[in-house]
């Protein structure tokens, strides 16, 4: 069983701030937060040298973190405990890690800026480098957890998802939908006819699917999503079902299995943490 007692906020003094902000707050309601830290990191040498005169004498930080405590002020409403970090390094991902292991975070929070040109590189290197979960946010979405997906592999990696899920279940009763893709593998398309394929690939997976359920014993109940990818990938169909169908979050293990439907971080999760996504994403580690 997981706990998230502590969750970590990056906050970059754009409007996303205070969506973020309301997300924050919602989560610590809903799920019992402790502690929420938002951070910022001031990269000075990103500075002009045309304004480096005039900045000389001013307290950036404290400036900055003033400002960010009025933002949280006004948009983070959830009684819990919070605090400011702001921080001062060329390498914003590296703050975030050391944040992390200073703090015991057990979640961060990141924005997601739709078709923001660089949208998804931070995430993509904390990824590689944080040791807990990260919550991608896109700046689109409503705080709700009602209906989860899960996109799911088979993979040991997968049922860390379904942990993460118990933990979330024992605070609210959401709607969870076990979401598994596959694909056609092209390499036998000249010898058997693609609708043939499909028949025994869909069939298949509803019978891996429904096994795999079984075998996870939860206490509720888990509807189940067997996808045909389509011309699209594992990542493009999972957006886009879990969106069409109006789900809330979309979970994601950070590794999974190496066959057809793999969601290997570098694959499937990589794509996800960097596409324009419109729903939230849980990257569960």
């Amino acid at each position: 069983m997981i706990n998230i007692n502590t969750i970590l906020v990056g906050l970059d003094l754009s409007p996303m701030d205070d969506h973020l902000i309301k997300h924050a707050s919602f989560l610590a309601k809903k799920l019992d937060i402790k502690k929420v830290y938002f951070t910022h990191n001031v990269k000075k040498y990103a500075i002009s040298e045309l304004f480096q005169e005039q900045l000389k004498d001013l307290d950036l930080e404290q400036i900055i973190g003033d400002e960010l405590s009025e933002k949280i002020t006004n948009s983070f409403d959830a009684e819990v405990e919070w605090d400011t970090l702001i921080a001062e390094d060329p390498y914003t991902e590296s703050i975030f890690n050391h944040i992390v292991n200073k703090y015991y975070i057990d979640m961060i929070l990141v924005g997601n800026k739709i078709d923001y040109e660089g949208a998804g590189v931070l995430t993509d290197k904390l990824l590689r480098m944080v040791k807990c979960p990260l919550l991608i946010i896109p700046e689109t979405s409503t705080p709700k957890l009602d209906t989860i997906w899960a996109g799911t592999d088979f993979s040991r990696s997968c049922m860390k998802i379904y942990n993460s899920i118990d933990y979330i279940q024992e605070k609210i009763n959401a709607t969870i939908v076990a979401a598994h893709v596959y694909q056609i593998p092209a390499q036998f398309s000249p010898y058997v006819s693609a609708d043939t394929m499909k028949t025994k690939l869909k069939k298949h997976s509803q019978e891996r699917l429904e096994k795999f359920i079984n075998r996870l014993h939860k206490p509720y109940a888990i509807k189940e999503e067997v996808l045909d990818s389509k011309e699209s990938t594992i990542a493009e169909k999972l957006i886009e079902c879990s969106q069409n169908n109006n789900a809330d979050l979309l979970m994601v293990a950070d590794k999974g299995s190496n066959n057809i439907s793999s969601l290997m971080l570098g694959s499937v999760t990589d794509e996800l943490s960097t596409a324009n996504a419109k729903i939230p994403i849980w990257v569960v580690k």
